[in-house]
């Protein structure tokens, strides 16, 4: 195993994950987010820059990607040799966000400050974990139209290599299998 793709909702530990991995196989992780948005929180990219990054990505011979996006990381999952999908309850993806937060508040490191901004956020997680529809997004870089359901039909699809963690416990014996 040399390509390692993480998905799975906000605040699921995706980046905690893909940290304690990329050294493992020596690499970095790369952060999705940094190839969907300017700085990884500003503007959308164009969809083309996206793709071409993400194809760039996939044809290293060993790297460890992170992020809850769909439609344009085709690449990715067709070249992972494993899926983990961090599959969590709402609640504790709640509290890690709100202690994220916290934690990133105090250490004036926030990307986005302000309550209102995390009530927001909050908000609009709390849809990926509990909208049950399965209607796929009109455009293929509408990241807001992830959700829950929508990633358990794409892992359907790669069912192969998925490797599903709903807890810790399942977290870290993924961890030890992989040394």
């Amino acid at each position: 195993m040399r390509r390692v793709h993480v998905i799975g909702g906000p605040g699921s530990g995706k980046t905690t994950l893909a940290r304690r991995l990329a050294p493992r196989f020596g690499v970095s992780p790369a952060d999705l987010d940094e190839i969907g948005y300017a700085c990884g929180a500003g503007a959308k990219r164009p969809l083309g820059d996206r793709l071409a990054d993400v194809h760039a990505v996939a044809a290293r011979p060993a790297w460890v990607t992170e992020g809850i996006y769909l439609w344009w990381v085709d690449d990715l999952l067709r070249s992972a040799d494993a899926i983990i999908w961090l599959d969590i309850p709402w609640r504790v993806a709640a509290w890690r966000i709100v202690l994220r937060y916290v934690r990133a508040s105090l250490a004036g490191t926030n990307r986005h400050p302000g309550l209102r901004r995390l009530l927001r956020f909050l908000w609009s997680t709390r849809r990926y974990y509990v909208d049950a529809s399965t209607e796929r997004a009109v455009a293929p870089d509408d990241d807001g139209a992830v959700t829950r359901a929508l990633t358990a039909l794409e892992m359907a699809a790669h069912a192969h290599k998925v490797v599903h963690c709903s807890n810790s416990a399942d977290v870290a014996a993924f961890l030890s299998s992989v040394g």
